[in-house]
């Protein structure tokens, strides 16, 4: 006998849709735009059905009322937040990285610390340790701490396993595929366990957690910005990265974000044309 069909959800309403907007706002610090409300529908739509509920509204209730509002949140976080990313991405950042920056900070610091915030499934972290691993190298060797954070729990984990495909290794030169991957099955890789150990991974909320560590040599914040509003992006970068970051440090942000308008505790470096800020010394304009 064949089951029936699911019932097809109701519309995601507009006054409904504003709640949603409002709650991911407070949870999350991403700024839902207008316009979004077909893309808010369908990737809840999924988590919808699989605690057996009839509409938007019933999701929305257990979200902010009664004991499985807690336990349910992390699902919903990992729903409607965005995860695409790949080795390698915005390459000029990592030359930077390894040519100027990098050995740089060896000739100084006996530890140099980096903070992937934001870092979605991995690919920056293992990119960053990677490049870290050619520079300390180069250098006579050197010791470089990564850790990579992430709002959702679902990446994290993808991020920890460490499995990727070809799309997202599309940028990664064939000997360097051989020397730090191992095939797991066809089109797919992992890193390999010797690497996978010498990176962190943790669950972190930018806006209510505490930075993974003070003084940070390194931020990588790239194309994470871009989800919020001015007021937020500066709550982040004059709040917390300038409290974090070593005075002598380097933050990176994305290349179609910019910091330049509102920051007043960050200056621009201009190191090959990448998008890095350094903080500002006191009395500089």
């Amino acid at each position: 006998m064949t089951p029936a069909p699911a019932l097809a959800l109701p519309t995601l309403t507009q006054t409904t849709f504003d709640k949603f907007r409002t709650l991911i706002y407070e949870k999350t610090g991403i700024h839902m735009r207008e316009g979004k409300q077909i893309l808010v529908s369908n990737r809840l739509r999924k988590r919808i059905a699989q605690l057996h509920l009839a509409s938007y509204e019933e999701y929305y209730a257990l979200l902010t009322s009664g004991k499985q509002a807690e336990k349910e949140l992390p699902h919903f976080i990992d729903a409607v937040s965005t995860n695409e990313t790949y080795f390698f991405r915005e390459e000029k950042h990592f030359a930077a990285l390894s040519r100027i920056i990098l050995p740089e900070l060896f000739r100084t610091e006996k530890r140099v610390r980096i903070w992937s915030a934001g870092c979605s499934t991995g690919e920056e972290v293992y990119t960053l340790r990677i490049v870290a691993d050619e520079a300390a190298q180069a250098a006579g060797g050197a010791d470089v701490q990564i850790v990579g954070t992430d709002i959702s729990t679902t990446v994290i984990a993808r991020a920890r396993e460490g499995i990727y495909r070809e799309r997202a290794l599309r940028l990664v030169p064939a000997a360097l595929l051989a020397r730090c991957f191992v095939p797991v099955c066809e089109g797919a890789y992992q890193v390999c366990p010797e690497m996978r150990a010498r990176v962190d991974f943790k669950v972190h909320n930018l806006f209510t957690d505490p930075p993974p560590a003070d003084r940070l040599n390194v931020i990588f914040c790239r194309n994470v910005m871009i989800y919020f509003d001015k007021q937020t992006q500066a709550t982040l970068v004059d709040g917390i990265f300038a409290r974090a970051i070593h005075p002598e440090g380097y933050l990176f942000i994305g290349h179609s974000e910019s910091i330049s308008g509102f920051s007043k505790r960050f200056r621009y470096a201009a190191i090959l044309k990448a998008p890095i800020y350094r903080p500002r010394r006191e009395g500089t304009p």
